[in-house]
């Protein structure tokens, strides 16, 4: 088992979840999610247990589902509420799983495991930067990755000094990081002096150069929080032209990854202009630069596990290895916990 079940994954954007149901995979099981007549979002399993259909692609009356195959209703808890055939009387086995969901943040956050353990105090704040009533800039893709991988790259930005340099990150600086780990929880502070505004900094700070700071911090299991900061040389991070993201990191499959991203900022926070430029800058930057070398880096290991590879290890390294080292044990306890229930 690579996952671990007993915790919340972004499951969709808020605005995503309508009451037309779709579908997306998450630890590799199909979800059917929708709003019900009361505009609550609901997740149950996608698949029909009678003949394995989908179950969004059928008829949403606000309280069942229609399998668009032989007509079984689901309601939005799984139980079966129709069985068009025969005497109508329904199979004990004719049920879906009803997954916990929540909306914070704008975001449909979904628990996978045993529903007994699904605390909504363990949903990690987002801390964006408020902005009233507009939404934040942010974007979905699906990378055909291992989600660790993806991880990986998020926790080592040393990396976008040379794969983003000049957009994301200024280029080839000196780079001076400090870390904290903590058992689910592991922080990454970084610093750049003096160098050329990056141009996705350059949107909303005025200096042709500066301090660059950086923020990263991962917690369990994928939810990432960044602090971005341009400053005047020696000036406080707070004091900059500040952005804070959330990167939204859900396996799909044991091969691929969703991944959505949210960006705020505390300067020219209604400029529309600026919130396409930096959608672009960042869309570019995934779709271009990260998933393309994460994918070459991932055909490259030849479907060996990680470790195994016995890979170089860097200080920059720290966080990540930190990182995957957490999920192996959270994941580890949840297999020791499966097998002690049996």
């Amino acid at each position: 088992m690579s996952f671990a079940f007993n915790a919340w994954y972004c499951a969709a954007f808020a605005h995503e979840v309508t009451r037309a149901p779709f579908m997306r995979r998450i630890l590799n099981l199909p979800v059917l999610l929708v709003r019900n007549d009361e505009g609550e979002v609901r997740a149950i399993g996608d698949r029909c247990p009678h003949r394995f259909a989908p179950l969004h692609r059928g008829v949403f009356d606000g309280v069942t589902i229609e399998c668009p195959y032989h007509g079984l209703r689901f309601d939005l808890e799984g139980k079966c509420r129709l069985n068009p055939h025969g005497d109508g009387k329904i199979p004990g086995a004719a049920q879906v799983r009803s997954f916990p969901v929540r909306e914070r943040d704008g975001v449909v956050w979904l628990w996978a495991g045993e529903p007994s353990q699904a605390d909504p105090d363990d949903i990690t704040p987002l801390q964006l930067v408020d902005r009233g009533g507009g939404a934040p800039v942010g974007g979905h893709l699906t990378m055909n990755v291992d989600y660790r991988l993806v991880l990986d790259n998020l926790m080592d930005l040393s990396h976008a000094m040379f794969l983003h340099a000049g957009t994301l990150a200024p280029e080839r600086a000196r780079r001076d990081a400090t870390y904290d780990a903590q058992p689910d929880a592991i922080r990454v502070d970084a610093v750049m002096r003096d160098v050329p505004t990056p141009s996705s900094q350059s949107l909303f700070f005025d200096g042709e150069r500066g301090d660059f700071h950086s923020r990263i911090e991962w917690h369990f299991p994928g939810t990432l929080r960044q602090r971005l900061s341009m400053t005047d040389v020696g000036a406080d991070p707070e004091d900059g032209a500040i952005t804070r993201n959330a990167h939204l990191i859900t396996p799909e499959t044991a091969t691929s990854t969703h991944y959505f991203w949210l960006h705020t900022r505390n300067r020219l926070i209604e400029d529309s202009a600026i919130d396409a430029q930096t959608k672009t800058i960042i869309t570019n930057a995934f779709t271009t630069e990260d998933e393309p070398m994460i994918a070459a880096c991932q055909d490259y290991m030849d479907g060996e596990e990680f470790f195994s590879l016995q890979p170089v290890y860097l200080p920059t390294d720290f966080a990540a290895t930190r990182c995957r080292r957490n999920l192996e044990r959270r994941i580890a306890a949840e297999a020791v916990a499966s097998v002690g229930a049996v």
